[in-house]
């Protein structure tokens, strides 16, 4: 994910780490340059969104939790959502990238999803909260394969060795 060319608020303007949903879903086979990035209502997604005027064609930002990512990804996908980014619900994680993988109940998926760390997620829902916003403007996805590592724009929180 970047949130830094053209985004706003421009204090989650950095590349976040990203894995897409394993085996469920679609991929990534188009760019999404400037998109909004809703925070879903309710936050887990695990029951019809309750702000679907405002996820309609837009990514959501869902939280890990209470139940499957395929049935979060369906509960967005049928309030109109773009696309899903799921965040670790351990605001402490800093580094591991949770697989998502089907729950195997034949559930239709037809958007892309991503999963990121969790103090990714929280930073850039705090970002939002902090600021007054009801969405972000992200750029999704972003291949970074080769780029070196020191001219990739990193949260400042992903350098801290805690």
């Amino acid at each position: 994910i970047n949130a830094e060319y053209g985004v706003d608020p421009v204090e989650i303007g950095y590349y976040f780490r990203a894995s897409p949903a394993k085996n469920f879903g679609k991929g990534f086979h188009k760019y999404f340059e400037h998109t909004l990035l809703v925070v879903a209502d309710p936050l887990y997604a695990c029951t019809p969104i309750l702000n679907t005027h405002k996820v309609a064609g837009n990514f959501v930002l869902v939280e890990r939790g209470e139940c499957s990512f395929v049935e979060k990804v369906s509960v967005c996908e049928r309030a109109g959502a773009s696309g899903v980014i799921i965040y670790d619900n351990a605001p402490d994680n800093r580094s591991n990238l949770v697989a998502m993988v089907d729950d195997d109940k034949g559930t239709p998926i037809n958007i892309p999803s991503l999963f990121i760390i969790g103090l990714d997620g929280f930073h850039i829902r705090r970002a939002l909260e902090r600021n007054s916003l009801e969405s972000a403007i992200i750029n999704v996805p972003i291949n970074m394969t080769y780029v070196p590592e020191h001219q990739i724009k990193k949260p400042p929180w992903a350098k801290l060795n805690l």
